[in-house]
């Protein structure tokens, strides 16, 4: 069975830059709900990486897009910890995208672009308090 670091780990190794070796892509992760299976693609349908992850296989329908989609989130985030994903040999912008057996997107999951933040439910968690404070300390000096 391998994990989600080893299958991100192998999405580094494919994507390691040699001299002006770059390409253009966007990387694909397509989970299989009845397996646990996920499926690592480029644009064009190559595979990059397969994993087995057992977890997902006893999800409900409706707990595993959501499962799913946390765990590739906080496995992208531990492998781009020292900015790894971002070093890739990829044209920038590109995405890590979830998608579904049409390989129709759902959701991005990590965006790589020099000018472009990406606001995920971790930077929105006390946003409204950010807010809050800052519209009454507004207030308060006028």
């Amino acid at each position: 069975m391998t994990t989600l670091s080893e299958v991100l780990q192998t999405v580094i190794r494919t994507f390691t830059r040699t001299d002006d070796d770059v390409v253009l892509t966007d990387i694909h992760f397509q989970p299989v709900s009845e397996t646990g299976e996920l499926f690592v693609f480029d644009d064009e349908d190559k595979p990059i990486a397969h994993a087995v992850v057992e977890s997902w296989a006893d999800l409900d329908d409706e707990a595993f897009l959501p499962t799913v989609r946390v765990d590739l989130e906080k496995a992208i985030a531990a492998a781009n910890a020292d900015g790894a994903l971002e070093r890739l040999a990829v044209w920038k912008p590109y995405s890590f995208v979830l998608v579904d057996e049409d390989r129709e997107t759902i959701c991005d999951l990590f965006l790589v672009s020099d000018d472009t933040l990406v606001l995920t439910d971790q930077l929105l968690s006390d946003l409204d308090t950010d807010l809050d404070a800052f519209f009454e300390n507004l207030m308060d000096e006028l």
